[in-house]
């Protein structure tokens, strides 16, 4: 890795804004404020003000304005960078109201935390720097409990500020002052927001599965891990626009299928917020009978409560098996062998749905999903199982001739119910491919998203939140969970996407930067979708055949090439804001919105 260079002690005089005046003045408290993109995991022990360095000079010319834009129901985050040249022995901040035309949006809506830094000083991104990398985001407040609230001189400290509109929240521009408390002093910090008028959906359209490791969770939680501490992950997880790979082990049962279809019925299908969730049957428990007991109950269940008057309510939808993980050569005839299983069981049970077309079209496109890329010798016919949903790490689409293979997969004839692909990240790949490692660059997270959407995955899975061990040399073993950040191998992050709460005094997981930027690109899928859904609505109207995704080419091309993200974290604000003007003039008007979308 990269060595990273020395700091240098720059002293800036700070630009104070004063509420209701439009003047900036000076303060001579020797701190430099600025601000970063929620899309950025910017190093504590880095000069980033050098302006004689010209990698700088994006960073140098930014002033401490706090701007937010977003629709409503959805979370903006920004972070307000803070480098002193002096010891800082203590800080604070106030949120603000900001006022607008059509109302105010109040203090409550907004949320503030500060980053903690893990020091990475080797890991497999081998173009990373080593240095002091933001990751998880403490609540100022229990931040300060631990008297934590110190900055050393020259380092840069993030405070992490996330702004949540509600679907009621007025569209507009908002204007407020927050303060910063450095030492004692006050300090004005401009907020700026602007909301688009359009609502976000709490409905997520990409499906995705993070599975938690509820195992791990009493190696971070201690005594604190129950089944209550169990389901606070799950929320957790779904609050963030993530959908458990599956129910806490209270809520599930290899054995006791009705008890766990009770269960998922309440946390899977009624929550409109979880897109996918994982049938309790693993390799080990997966036989024919296994599956055929469990799907049967299920359309037992279901055809119950539509013959009492449930005609919406679908136990198929969000269902999938994901039992075979990374096959090797000698697994492969267990996997056709599962894959067989299924889909003879799907031929046999199917048509007891006949009457109920939506539910037969759900029930016979569960998902099998088998983390491998593809291979001939897994290709599956309706006589022979292989492979249902390919899964295959990110960097199999790094060209176009690989997208279009797996693209043949997805429109393959070769077997009745035919096939889905999604895809991956672990250990593999790193830099420059996307990635969630913790010293990746934050924005890949971010833009995975719209690769996703461009090239028409039906899925993604991640396979645990909560590492909170660490394997080294094939064996898992305990780890310094907020020292040592190396949680696999020699991978910084890898597996885990939170910390323990119990540390800080809270009851659950405790968010990352990385989390947040996860569930910041879940968030700008659903812009695509809701242009998508404008686009249809056009073509329905006029007659036309416009593709949403070939219409989206000109913003995907300014973000990344094939796999690569071009890393501007200034051209993906740009173009996040576009996308943001593009659905609140579909919304508001179709063919304007069309005009405006096709120039």
């Amino acid at each position: 890795m990269k060595t990273k260079k020395l700091l240098k002690l720059l002293w800036v005089p700070l630009l104070v804004t004063i509420a209701g005046c439009g003047n900036q003045q000076k303060s001579d408290i020797g701190v430099h404020l600025w601000y970063a993109y929620a899309s950025e995991n910017l190093i504590s022990d880095w000069d980033y003000l050098d302006e004689k360095d010209p990698d700088n000079a994006d960073f140098v010319k930014r002033d401490s304005t706090l701007r937010f834009t977003s629709m409503k129901n959805e979370n903006e985050g920004i972070q307000l960078m803070i480098t002193p040249d002096h010891d800082i022995q203590s800080f604070d901040f106030i949120l603000p109201d900001v006022i607008g035309p059509n109302g105010t949006i109040t203090k409550d809506h907004f949320t503030v935390a500060t980053a903690y830094y893990m020091n990475v000083e080797y890991s497999n991104e081998r173009t990373a720097v080593s240095g002091l990398y933001p990751d998880a985001l403490i609540p100022l407040k229990n931040y300060k409990m631990r008297k934590m609230d110190r900055i050393s001189a020259g380092m840069n400290q993030s405070l992490y500020i996330n702004l949540k509109t509600t679907e009621d929240t007025p569209a507009g521009e908002y204007e407020g002052i927050g303060k910063l408390i450095i030492d004692g002093e006050s300090i004005n910090i401009p907020f700026e927001v602007k909301i688009f008028d359009a609502v976000m959906p709490n409905e997520n359209h990409v499906r995705s599965s993070f599975l938690i490791w509820y195992d791990q969770i009493p190696l971070g939680e201690k005594q604190n891990a129950d089944a209550d501490m169990n389901n606070a992950y799950f929320e957790f997880a779904v609050s963030k626009r993530l959908s458990p790979g599956e129910l806490p082990p209270e809520l599930s049962s290899y054995s006791n299928f009705d008890y766990y279809i009770k269960n998922y019925i309440e946390k899977v299908v009624k929550d409109e917020r979880v897109a996918a969730s994982r049938l309790p049957i693993t390799t080990n428990s997966m036989t024919k009978n296994n599956a055929r007991t469990l799907l049967q109950k299920m359309i037992d269940k279901n055809i119950e409560l539509r013959q009492e008057g449930d005609t919406t309510i679908d136990l198929f939808k969000k269902a999938y098996f994901y039992m075979d993980d990374e096959p090797a050569p000698a697994q492969y005839e267990t996997v056709k062998q599962h894959d067989k299983d299924i889909f003879d069981v799907k031929v046999e049970l199917a048509p007891q749905l006949a009457n109920f077309p939506d539910l037969y079209a759900s029930f016979v496109g569960i998902e099998n999903i088998v983390t491998t890329p593809y291979n001939e010798t897994l290709n599956a016919t309706n006589e022979v199982g292989g492979v249902h949903t390919w899964c295959p790490q990110v960097q199999n689409f790094q060209t176009p001739e690989g997208r279009e293979l797996y693209k043949e997969r997805q429109n393959s004839t070769d077997r009745d119910f035919g096939e889905k692909v999604w895809w991956y990240v672990c250990n593999d790949p790193i830099m420059p491919y996307p990635n969630y490692h913790l010293d990746a660059k934050l924005i890949t997270s971010r833009v995975l998203r719209y690769m996703e959407y461009d090239y028409g995955i039906d899925g993604n899975l991640f396979w645990n939140i909560c590492w909170y061990s660490k394997q080294l040399k094939g064996t898992a073993g305990p780890r310094d969970i907020w020292n040592d950040p190396l949680s696999w191998e020699s991978c910084a992050g890898d597996g885990m996407l939170v910390y323990p709460g119990l540390t800080f005094g809270i009851y659950g997981p405790i968010t990352t930067l990385r989390m947040e930027s996860i569930m910041a690109g879940f968030e700008e899928y659903e812009y695509m979708w809701m242009i998508d859904q404008k686009v249809q609505e056009f073509n329905a109207l006029n007659d036309t055949t416009y593709v949403t995704t070939d219409l989206l080419q000109k913003y995907f091309t300014r973000l990344y090439t094939d796999m690569i993200s071009n890393l501007d974290v200034n051209a993906l604000e740009e173009v996040r804001t576009e996308l943001l003007s593009v659905v609140e003039n579909l919304y508001g008007n179709l063919n304007d919105g069309m005009s405006s979308l096709l120039k």
